[in-house]
């Protein structure tokens, strides 16, 4: 069994995804089985389109997070090997319970179109009662750990090369190093600041037609793309901060960029146009950027030496403005992870008053 989070280009959206899941021109084509799981609409494909609004709504009131709240889960079998319904149904359950996505709305659909039988599960990532949002973490290795176990629990054959290419190990080892980055200072890293407008940038991808154009697009982010090793890497103009271009998305390798454009020509640094984006330091929640502590760390002489996270730890203690910023970090950092925020004290901060006003 081999398990993959995987994306289809032109099945983006919530809608779009389950259509495909349950598409076939003619019955067995290509859908074998479908169910629905946690959508009051029903469970069956009759139901598809109430569960499909019953989503796209519960995805509406969760107005916080910008991702995508679709995770679209293939799981295929060996060669020739196809589970009884029971089984897959147990699989997708399973799977689900692992990724933290038990309660969560799903479509399930089973194709036969292919040499191997496989299973496709779109999660609705925003829960239904709570509507906020949960992101696996660490999602390729629970993926492959819940595979195993499956195969053991269910008598089904061992597939071969589950674990990840080279390419893929190096990029989840380059977007850890990202994330602990992000964990130890509490600020958003360069990798993060290319995946916030990772949208955007490949839509820059999609309307040029040379490599002068697409230079002049992601020039708008204030970021060029440099040819380093054996692949292309972005590189913020300001500070030098690299980050590979196969990390943001890999549409943007180079073998997918020269295909479409040919041999790599480096930008001309024209400089016609303003950049519409810049990376900037910046506290992993940015409400909190406009925060009095925040405006006082950065900018101080302490502030360029300390991260986010160091000085909000040291200054709790003895400045009511950094104890309020320290707990809605926290809570930001819970609401992401997908756990419940604690109830955080409306602020009850008196104007700092000076020194020669009498009380």
């Amino acid at each position: 069994m081999i398990a993959k989070k995987t994306a289809l280009k032109r099945s983006s959206g919530a809608k779009a995804l389950a259509k495909y899941i349950a598409a076939a021109k003619e019955k067995g084509e290509k859908l074998d089985q479908f169910w629905l799981s946690n959508c009051k609409a029903g469970d069956g494909i009759d139901d598809l389109d109430t569960a499909v609004a019953e989503i796209r709504a519960t995805q509406g009131l969760n107005s916080r997070s910008k991702s995508d709240p679709n995770y679209h889960l293939v799981v295929s079998f060996a060669e020739g090997e196809k589970p009884d319904i029971d089984v897959l149904k147990d699989i997708e359950q399973e799977f689900a319970k692992a990724l933290g996505l038990e309660d969560h709305q799903r479509v399930v659909g089973t194709h036969i179109n292919t040499e191997n039988f496989h299973m496709h599960i779109q999660f609705n990532l925003v829960h239904p009662e709570t509507f906020r949002m949960h992101t696996p973490f660490r999602d390729f290795q629970i993926l492959q750990k819940t595979a195993a176990e499956l195969e053991k629990k269910h008598g089904l054959e061992v597939v071969q090369g589950r674990g990840p290419d080279k390419d893929s190990m190096h990029n989840e080892r380059d977007n850890q190093k990202a994330r602990d980055k992000e964990a130890n200072s509490w600020e958003q890293s360069f990798s993060g600041y290319l995946k916030e407008h990772r949208d955007a940038m490949l839509q820059i991808h999609r309307r040029s037609s040379s490599w002068e154009e697409l230079h002049e697009g992601f020039a708008l982010y204030d970021v060029e793309l440099r040819k380093r090793g054996n692949g292309f890497v972005f590189r913020d103009k300001r500070t030098g901060t690299m980050e590979k271009a196969s990390n943001v998305d890999r549409e943007l390798s180079r073998k997918k960029l020269e295909e479409k454009y040919g041999p790599f020509e480096p930008g001309k640094n024209r400089g016609n146009r303003k950049p519409e984006q810049k990376y900037r330091r910046r506290p992993l929640d940015p409400r909190l950027e406009r925060h009095p502590a925040w405006k006082r760390m950065t900018g101080g002489q302490n502030g360029k030496r300390l991260s986010w996270r160091r000085f909000l730890e040291q200054q709790a203690g003895v400045d009511a403005e950094a104890r309020e910023a320290l707990e809605l970090q926290k809570s930001y950092l819970q609401i992401i992870s997908g756990q419940d925020p604690q109830k955080i004290k409306t602020r009850q901060i008196r104007p700092r008053r000076s020194k020669d006003i009498s009380r």
